[in-house]
């Protein structure tokens, strides 16, 4: 079989790959591969921010994952949308860049990840973004990376709903903040996007594109990692398959796991790295006995709030279909024009109980339908013009799980959120659809707002909004937690982000998470891969006291 071979080998080119890649590789005495099932990241639609719509509506560059029908939802399915192409996720999401809230990192260093506290992991949120909003103050600035490779701006959207909104939530007692990134544990401000100079700023983008020809880079797409090369307790490498031929990819120095909360406990599981019960059906051969390998599956659910706007607004008018084009070709050519700005300006957070270190709620504002459309006079209708809150729950006490659907791996695994199944995610997001309608029903949004479109005005009663939930519910896209990290012995990594039990083997991605953060966690598994790098080239951090299980 063809061999070959490099000091660090990244499974996966998703948002976590493509930092270590950059980072790694920035040391001119180490080669670095990086192994991507998916494609190049060149279709225009993953560089203009409206090119969304259609990527998501299509499902493009997707890996098409759905879930195992979910109880609590009435048996349905959910999509599980996870990217497929350079970037990864970062490619195809929303682009909404938060940080969590201090007291997320604080509560990971106090149950069993010391090293992880807030103080801790600052600076290497910083170290990603460069900031284009300003030096607020001088504390701010400080706060705040403005030298980073991912640019992050503010909405600029001049859509007057989302002033309107801002009114409401401040006339609802809640904080109006000029940085919702600053660590305020409630709040309303206008959102901020991985967005630069009128394109998505995706992790490809941001920390490929100027890595990619470093002669000791190697990038390889339209690749597919079958399984670890172990020897006994050591991982050496991995299988490879690419232009229809296996091929064995040996690692000087470390395997570094970037495949996600789906991929990555996959792919453990078939090399034999897991719960026995789960590779026993495929006779899978144990190598180490993980039995947290792909538990723990967590992620934010939401539902949407709607009502249909009075008059149509402005993005609305820029969809008619002769504008919508030279609006995209403008954006693609010079980076400016409406193709450029989301109708999505506004995020909030909330809690629900005063004694909560984190909020519980997050609010995403929507001022446009997400099925808006071009359309032409006499050709195709105009969409009915709409806005939409969405109460998403950021502290869910469900618990799922991803495991084998076979032993191949062009089999899917098999993903099971259990969304819901703790009956307090119910009462919880209950109460976020109870706080969206008053945002939602204020008078300060008078002028915009005519009908209740979801739930409708008739869904009253808790059983009622129970019913809508369980009819409507779907997933924030937020998938983590399926290779714990932590310093106890059940844990799949520990908090230098090695695989307990396996040298050589490394997890940086959203599965070594412990628990959700309190919001959109693009900027998170950054921050855990910049780490990750850390680690691999600094050993002296590698041997700190306080981070040794």
């Amino acid at each position: 079989m063809e061999s070959h071979r490099f000091d660090y080998v990244i499974v996966g080119a998703g948002t976590a790959g493509c930092v270590l890649a950059n980072r790694l590789s920035a040391d001119p005495d180490v080669t670095v591969v990086l192994i991507e099932s998916g494609g190049r990241d060149w279709n225009p639609l993953l560089s203009i921010p409206l090119g969304v719509g259609m990527l998501w509506s299509r499902r493009l560059y997707d890996w098409g994952y759905d879930s195992e029908p979910q109880p609590e939802l009435g048996g349905r399915r959910l999509e599980m949308m996870r990217g497929k192409v350079l970037g990864g996720s970062s490619s195809i999401n929303a682009m909404s860049h938060v940080r969590g809230r201090p007291g997320d990192f604080d509560r990971w260093a106090a149950r069993g990840c010391p090293g992880w506290s807030f103080e801790e992991v600052a600076g290497y949120f910083a170290r990603s973004e460069r900031w284009e909003g300003g030096r607020t103050s001088a504390s701010a600035g400080a706060r705040r990376g403005h030298d980073g490779p991912l640019g992050v701006m503010a909405s600029t959207s001049d859509d007057p709903l989302f002033d309107a909104w801002l009114s409401a939530a401040a006339a609802l007692g809640y904080p109006v903040l000029d940085d919702y990134n600053l660590g305020a544990v409630e709040g309303f401000g206008r959102s901020q996007f991985s967005i630069d100079r009128g394109r998505r700023a995706s992790a490809s983008r941001a920390f490929l594109e100027p890595a990619r020809h470093r002669p000791n880079l190697t990038i390889w797409t339209q690749a597919t990692v079958d399984s670890l090369i172990l020897k006994g307790d050591r991982a050496l490498g991995v299988v490879c398959n690419r232009k229809g031929r296996a091929r064995n990819v040996i690692a000087e120095r470390a395997v570094v796991l970037c495949a996600g909360a789906f991929g990555t406990p996959a792919l453990l599981m078939r090399s034999g790295i897991g719960d026995p019960a789960e590779m026993r059906p495929y006779d899978i051969p144990v190598v180490a006995d993980r039995p947290a390998v792909g538990k723990n599956l967590q992620d934010h659910p939401g539902v949407v709030v709607g009502y249909g706007r009075r008059e149509p607004g402005a993005f609305r008018r820029s969809m008619r279909a002769d504008r919508v084009a030279l609006n995209m070709l403008r954006a693609l050519v010079l980076g400016t024009g409406p193709a450029t700005i989301l109708p999505s300006g506004l995020h909030g957070f909330a809690r629900l109980r005063p004694e909560s270190a984190v909020p519980d709620i997050q609010f995403m504002f929507r001022g446009a339908p997400r099925d808006a459309s071009p359309w032409f006079p006499a050709v195709r209708p105009a969409y009915r013009d709409s806005y939409a809150i969405r109460p998403v729950l950021l502290n869910p006490r469900s618990r799922g799980h991803v495991r084998l659907g076979g032993s191949e791996p062009d089999v899917a695994p098999r993903i099971d959120p259990r969304l819901l199944s703790d009956p307090a995610d119910l009462a919880d997001l209950r109460e976020g659809v109870r706080l969206a309608r008053d945002l939602g029903r204020h008078a300060s949004l008078s002028a915009f707002r005519s009908d209740e479109i979801t739930p409708g005005r008739s869904v009253r009663s808790d059983a009622q909004i129970d019913a809508f939930i369980r009819r409507k519910a779907a997933t924030a896209h937020h998938p983590a937690g399926t290779c714990r990290m932590g310093a106890d012995d059940s844990a799949v990594v520990d908090t230098r982000l090695r695989v307990n039990g396996i040298a050589g083997l490394r997890i940086a991605d959203a599965s070594v998470m412990p628990d959700l953060v309190s919001g959109n966690i693009n900027a998170t598994v950054m921050m855990i891969a910049e780490r990750c790098a850390d680690f691999l080239l600094k050993p002296e951090l590698d041997r700190m006291p306080n981070l040794q299980r």
